[in-house]
C-alpha cells in the first residue's frame, strides 16, 4: 500500500514477561445479566485473584470481552463512527472487520478459559463467518479468512472429530486460495488493475499473518495447498532486508531505504515477519536472528508507542501505522512462545511492561478508532500476549499457557 497505494489510501482515509509470580487460575466467566436485566450480558466471577499485575490485566481484559459480546456471539457491531475511520464499503467491510475481532476473541477466550463467551463466539464463526470482497480496491476479507483460518484450526486441534469446525476451517482456507495476491502472499488492497487474482503484491505483515494461521491449519490436518505455501514464504523472504526489517509491502522492493522500510518503520511488522518465516522454518531467520530483532524491537520500541491512538495510519515517524501496535505484540509474544522458558525470562517481562500500563479503564486496550471493533481486537491481541508474558510453569505441555478459567 505506500508508495502509490499508500498515497490512494491515505487520501482516501483523509476524505472519508519474568519476575511475575505464578498465580493461580483467578477468574471463572459465567452468564448474568447485563445489568439492565435482560440476560443478554456475560460477566466474571472472581475466584482467586492474584497479586500479579499480568493476572490482574488479564482477568480485566478477559471481562470486557465477555460484557461486550454480542447476542448473536459475535464481536463489533460496525455502529459506531468518528466520520474517518478508514476507507470502507458497506455490507462487505463491516462483515469482514467483524468476522476477524471474533476470530481474535475466540482465540483469547480460549486460552484465557473464559469457556461461554468462547462456545459463543466459536458458533458464530462456524455459522456466519463468511466475508466478501466488497469491490476491486477492497480485501478486507483477507484478514477475515486469515484469523479464521486461525481460529478454527486451533479448535480442530482440540476436536479432531468436529466435521462442523473442519468445514468452515476449510471454507477460510479456500478463500486465502482465491484471494492470494498475483505473485503469491497476501494484501488487502488492489488500487491497480483490481483484477479476480489481486494485482497488487503482497504485504510483509499480511503475509506473515497468513503463514501463521495456514501452519495452524496444516498442524490440524487440514488441506493447505504447498503451492500456496511456498510462493508466500519466497515473497516475504524477499521482503525481508539484511538489517532485519521488512518491506512494507512487495511493490516497494525498489525502495529499500524508503523510511517505512527501514527498522524503525518495520517495528511493528517484524516479529510478525519473523513468526512466519520461523514458524516454517525458513533458512532466512534462526534463533540468533529472532534474539536480535526482539532487542531490537524494545530499543526502538518508542516509534510504535508515538503511532498508538493517532487518528490516521501512517501519520506518525517512520509512517508507523496506530494498528501495528498490539498486532506487533502480539506476535512478538508468539516469538517468545516458541524460544520457550528462556525466551519468557529474557524477554517476557518488558513485553508485558509495554501491555500492562497501557489498558484503559473500562478494562480494555485498543490502539486505532476503528467503529467498534478497535477495542475487542486489541483486547484480544493484548490477552493472548499477556498469556504468554507470564512466567513459565514446567508442567505446562506444549502449545498451552496457564489460564484463567477452569
Amino acid at each position: 500500500m505506500i508508495g502509490r497505494g499508500l498515497v490512494i489510501a491515505l487520501l482516501l482515509i483523509a476524505a472519508g514477561c519474568a519476575g511475575m509470580g505464578t498465580g493461580e487460575p483467578v477468574a471463572k466467566a459465567d452468564r448474568h445479566t447485563d445489568g439492565q436485566g435482560n440476560g443478554s450480558g456475560v460477566g466474571v466471577e472472581t475466584r482467586r485473584l492474584s497479586d500479579d499485575p499480568i493476572d490482574k490485566a488479564i482477568v480485566r481484559g478477559v471481562d470486557f470481552l465477555i460484557k461486550t459480546q454480542n447476542p448473536d456471539g459475535s464481536w463489533g457491531t460496525g455502529l459506531e463512527t468518528r466520520g474517518f475511520e478508514v476507507y470502507s464499503m458497506v455490507p462487505g467491510s463491516h462483515d469482514a472487520f467483524r468476522v476477524a475481532t471474533t476470530a481474535l476473541c475466540v482465540m483469547a477466550t480460549r486460552e484465557a478459559g473464559a469457556k461461554d463467551a468462547h462456545a459463543r463466539g466459536l458458533e458464530y464463526l462456524i455459522q456466519h463467518g463468511e466475508a466478501r470482497r466488497d469491490a476491486g480496491p477492497l480485501l478486507y476479507n483477507v484478514w477475515a479468512h486469515t484469523y479464521a483460518t486461525q481460529a478454527l484450526a486451533e479448535e480442530l486441534k482440540l476436536r479432531p472429530d468436529d466435521e462442523r469446525v473442519r468445514k468452515a476451517a476449510q471454507w477460510q482456507i479456500e478463500r486465502l486460495v482465491r484471494y492470494e495476491a498475483y505473485t503469491g502472499g497476501w494484501n488487502y488492497y488492489d488500487f491497480d488493475a483490481q483484477t479476480r487474482q489481486p494485482s497488487m503484491g503482497a504485504t510483509s505483515f499480511g503475509t506473515a499473518a497468513g503463514l501463521v494461521a495456514l501452519h495452524t491449519a496444516r498442524e490440524a490436518g487440514l488441506d493447505v495447498p504447498q503451492p500456496l505455501i511456498d510462493r508466500a514464504l519466497r515473497r516475504l523472504e524477499e521482503m525481508r532486508l539484511p538489517d532485519g526489517a521488512y518491506l512494507y509491502s512487495h511493490d516497494m522492493k525498489y525502495m529499500p531505504r524508503h523510511e517505512a522500510n527501514r527498522i524503525r518503520g518495520s517495528i511493528g511488522r517484524t516479529q510478525a515477519g519473523n513468526a512466519g518465516l520461523w514458524t516454517w522454518k525458513s533458512g532466512k531467520v534462526d534463533e540468533a536472528k529472532v534474539r536480535k530483532d526482539l532487542q531490537n524491537f524494545f530499543d526502538e520500541h518508542q516509534y510504535i508507542d508515538m503511532g498508538r491512538k493517532r487518528q490516521f495510519p501512517h501519520e506518525s515517524w517512520y509512517m508507523t501505522a496506530p494498528y501495528y501496535y498490539y498486532f506487533g505484540h502480539y506476535y512478538a509474544a508468539r516469538l517468545l512462545e516458541m524460544l520457550g522458558p528462556s525466551g519468557r525470562e529474557q524477554f517476557g517481562a518488558q513485553l508485558a511492561e509495554h501491555i500492562v500500563p497501557k489498558q484503559d479503564s473500562d478494562g480494555s486496550w485498543w490502539d486505532y478508532a476503528m467503529w467498534d471493533y478497535h477495542k475487542p481486537y486489541g483486547t484480544a491481541f493484548s490477552v493472548m500476549t499477556l498469556l504468554r508474558c507470564r512466567p513459565y510453569n514446567r508442567d505446562e505441555s506444549a502449545g498451552h499457557r496457564l489460564t484463567l478459567g477452569d
